[in-house]
């Protein structure tokens, strides 16, 4: 029985030793086969494009009624280009004063402080200065010269006329009362020149005035933006004491390029907008085209003028400006469409189109300059086709269901 099983396991170990290889072969076949065999192909799903022609389009009967859509005609016409451009708001120049004393002296009144509202010939501060006073004094002197020549002028001419006095002496008194006239106006002008108005001279003869005080005064209506100088402050002459500027007047720097500058033409109409103002547009005017072309930059200045008699614009403020081009300048006739029967979808432009049995197919066109509210489309439309205006973004909505 040993015997037997010492042979039997011999005859096994022989048949797994030749076995062994033959079915180590076929298992790696058979795993090498499985990692051969293709892989099926993912195939994404269609994407929907809205931009291919033909699908028409209808509302549905009640949307219809609630929201019925409008129409306009593509036509040919003269569309002139409008520019939009970003630039910042300044003060009016012709509605902007700085004041400042004339002669040196100290600051013995301050009338006005920063944001107060002024009006025309108002006085901010007073200036006392001994240069005044002198001048002050020279008036003064000079006016009573000029009193007492007329006075003295009067008596001789009277005289004369009685042939009491001779012609000579009339003469005489002509000449002083026109050489004291002459004295006085030099004086008046003097006291002029240093910033007193005629009320502060008048004042000055009645009863002496500001004696040595020159006020200032603000040439304009408007607000105090800075006041720059201080109770008993010396100040020397044409210093900038107070800033003055009517707000109702403001302006708009831009600088646009040299390619667009054909377009634009002083007078021409300008809508600005602001994102503080959401939805709003104020109208204003372009008031100056610059003639220079800056070397670095490849622009030129513009200026707008616009009213702000609302206050809702402030000198620095950031706003958009759209420059209404002029149909009268444009040389071509181009076919436009309103502005908003243009439609994006997929960041693609797409217009509806009213078809005979009252649906709209959706068509993509290539717009070209704008101007006012027409657009030019260059292609995607024909001359007399009817396009959706008011109600376009039903038919979008609808598409995009």
């Amino acid at each position: 029985m040993m015997v037997s099983d010492v042979g039997f396991r011999t005859r096994v170990v022989r048949t797994l030793r030749y076995a062994a290889p033959t079915v180590v072969g076929i298992l790696l076949g058979f795993y090498l086969g499985r990692q051969r065999e293709p892989s099926p192909p993912v195939v994404p799903p269609p994407v929907p494009s809205v931009q291919e022609s033909g699908e028409r389009l209808r509302l549905p009967p009640l949307a219809s009624k609630k929201n019925p859509i409008e129409t306009a005609v593509a036509t040919r016409l003269r569309l002139a280009r409008d520019i939009e451009v970003v630039g910042s708001v300044s003060y009016d120049a012709d509605h902007f004063a700085d004041v400042g004393p004339l002669i040196a002296g100290r600051i013995v009144s301050l009338e006005v402080g920063t944001g107060d509202t002024v009006k025309a010939g108002q006085v901010l501060a007073a200036l006392e200065s001994s240069e005044v006073g002198q001048a002050q004094a020279a008036y003064l002197t000079a006016r009573a010269g000029t009193l007492a020549a007329q006075a003295n002028l009067r008596r001789e001419r009277e005289l004369a006329e009685r042939r009491v006095s001779s012609v000579r002496e009339r003469e005489l008194a002509e000449a002083q009362a026109a050489i004291e006239d002459a004295g006085l106006a030099a004086a008046t002008q003097r006291l002029r020149a240093l910033g007193l108005r005629p009320e502060d001279i008048k004042a000055l003869e009645r009863s002496g005035g500001w004696p040595g005080r020159v006020p200032l005064v603000s040439p304009i209506a408007g607000v105090v933006l800075t006041r720059k100088v201080s109770l008993g402050q010396a100040v020397q002459a044409a210093s900038d004491a107070f800033q003055v500027a009517n707000l109702s007047w403001l302006w708009v720097e831009l600088e646009l390029f040299e390619k667009d500058l054909s377009f634009v033409n002083k007078e021409q109409k300008v809508m600005l907008r602001t994102e503080v103002y959401p939805g709003k547009t104020f109208p204003a005017r372009v008031a100056y085209v610059g003639q220079v072309i800056d070397e670095k930059t490849r622009t030129a200045q513009v200026r707008i003028e616009f009213q702000n008699a609302e206050g809702l614009f402030r000198p620095g403020q950031f706003v958009t400006a759209t420059l209404l081009g002029d149909p009268a300048r444009a040389k071509t006739e181009v076919l436009a469409v309103p502005r908003k029967a243009v439609q994006t979808v997929e960041g693609k432009p797409l217009v509806f189109v009213a078809e005979a049995d009252g649906t709209f197919s959706k068509r993509s066109v290539e717009l070209g300059i704008s101007g006012g509210a027409q657009i030019e489309v260059r292609s995607g439309l024909t001359a007399g086709e009817r396009v959706a205006t008011d109600g376009g973004f039903l038919l979008k909505s609808e598409l995009l269901r």
